[in-house]
């Protein structure tokens, strides 16, 4: 099996392309693409037309590298600069049709965890509590861990390529800037940094380009081995601020692309060790794009760290996971008659959405649904995309009352028919116990669905009946027939 991961960062585009040997993953090659899309927001937050046109021509030379792929086999992700930008929806819908599949932007959290799954798989095994820091382009992940499992993770809005832009304009760096720099990002991590204190590790790490470029030049310099202390760190801060601008690096090592982010890079890299009390810190290999490309082998594996994740929640919010699970397959049953070829991610999403569609009656059993919704839009929930649980979200608050309040997902058959398999499944289970389901007939067709159901049972359950006929009616507001036929 063959897989691609694509990262779309905030200062570089990079492709990661690997087979898969019983469950190890051998890379057969990757590709960079230096953007810096986080240098290219104006002032008022949105993508510069100069900025997309980059990053359109790095999607078109990476989209000619992975055309042959099966889209099931190709993830690209976005970041914080995509999470951020006032304009990003419209330059991801322009993206998508370049690259040939979907962008899904991370949530701050997931990305951390991502960047700690694709270290743990590049570092030798350890029983040591591991803390791994990742500077990126727009912001910088924070995670700790012990073996594979995340203890503690946050993203901070502080990278290499914002902070160069911000304090240092033209390459300029002087003592002031670079002091005004490192404070600004020590303030970034002042909301957070003491919980991963009490939390404690007892091995640093340093991943992707800021870590890997320092530790370089440390170990070229002739000042470490390549580990990156705090006194070889101070050395550095010191030589470049002496040389004043970036146009003067002649660091051993250093490639030009880093050149113009590695002032801001260390300025921020500065902060983590002195808001962290770290003393050194080596380098690591893995970062984002191997974190892809292991959680795409756990979902290809039926390993998906959203299943866990799901149950998860569910329990923290007291689901009654009798009720949960019996809606889950009475409603996939359903779904599989209205679309037998169904594929399995289909399925799952409308099992999660069954599985904690019930989640909002932790806070009120009025309107619960609408807080179902909001619980699931905005949790952390391990091993989805942002966009993955905005649809989820939507899937769920639809599951009862008026559907017009999901009127655009309408247009979507797949998600309308998971909708409709929702609802139905939660009208039947609505007693809240075990029954014995006659057989029914479903058939979905454009614009409407048509259910065959015997009349003797529809007869001894006079209520349910009574709500399938509400449906119907509910379903001809959104311009849907929903046809009921007694046998």
């Amino acid at each position: 099996m063959r897989l691609a991961a694509i990262d779309l960062g905030s200062n570089s585009f990079r492709l990661e392309i690997a087979r898969v040997e019983k469950e190890v993953i051998i890379s057969e090659g990757s590709w960079k693409e230096t953007v810096r899309l986080a240098g290219g927001i104006d002032a008022e937050g949105n993508l510069t037309e100069a900025a997309q046109a980059r990053a359109l021509i790095a999607l078109a030379r990476i989209a000619e590298k992975i055309v042959n792929f099966p889209r099931s086999h190709v993830r690209a992700v976005g970041t914080q600069t995509l999470r951020s930008a006032k304009n990003s929806k419209e330059f991801i819908e322009k993206a998508e049709k370049v690259l040939g599949c979907r962008i899904e932007i991370l949530r701050g959290k997931e990305e951390a965890r991502l960047v700690f799954e694709g270290c743990s798989f590049a570092l030798p095994a350890s029983s040591k509590k591991r803390l791994i820091i990742d500077i990126g382009g727009a912001s910088t992940e924070c995670v700790i861990g012990h073996n594979r499992e995340v203890l503690e993770g946050e993203s901070f809005h502080v990278g290499c390529v914002n902070t160069s832009v911000r304090f240092f304009k033209g390459g300029d760096i002087s003592p002031l800037t670079m002091l005004k720099a490192q404070l600004a990002a020590e303030a970034e991590f002042d909301s957070s940094y003491a919980k991963f204190l009490r939390c404690g590790w007892e091995e640093t790490y340093g991943s992707s380009g800021t870590a890997s470029a320092v530790s370089v030049i440390l170990h070229d310099e002739g000042w470490t081995d390549g580990t990156i202390t705090a006194q070889a760190l101070e050395k550095l801060k010191e030589k470049i601020v002496d040389l004043g601008n970036t146009s003067k690096f002649n660091f051993m090592g250093m490639k030009d692309d880093r050149r113009e982010v590695l002032a801001g890079g260390v300025a921020v890299l500065s902060a983590v060790f002195n808001k962290f009390k770290i003393k050194s810190m080596k380098p690591a290999g893995g970062a984002l794009r191997y974190g892809i490309l292991y959680d795409m082998i756990g979902r290809k594996l039926k390993e998906d760290p959203r299943d866990s994740s799901i149950e998860s929640l569910a329990e923290r919010m007291h689901v009654d996971k009798e009720q949960a699970n019996r809606v889950a397959k009475i409603a996939v049953e359903l779904f599989k008659k209205l679309d037998p070829t169904a594929s399995s991610e289909d399925i799952k999403e409308l099992e999660w959405a069954a599985k904690l569609h019930e989640i909002g009656l932790s806070l009120s059993r009025s309107d619960y649904h609408k807080h179902s919704e909001y619980l699931i839009r905005n949790s952390d929930i391990s091993g989805f995309s942002r966009s993955e649980q905005e649809h989820l979200a939507q899937i769920v608050l639809a599951h009862r009352g008026n559907i017009k309040k999901v009127a655009p997902l309408l247009n979507n058959r797949s998600a309308t028919e998971k909708i409709f398999s929702l609802r139905l499944a939660t009208i039947l289970c609505h007693a809240k116990y075990d029954i014995e389901l006659p057989s029914i007939q479903l058939i979905g067709m454009p614009g409407g669905f048509t259910m065959s159901i015997p009349k003797g049972w529809l007869q001894e359950h006079p209520l349910t009946a009574f709500m399938l006929g509400q449906e119907k009616d509910i379903w001809g507001r959104v311009g849907f027939k929903f046809d009921i036929y007694s046998r």
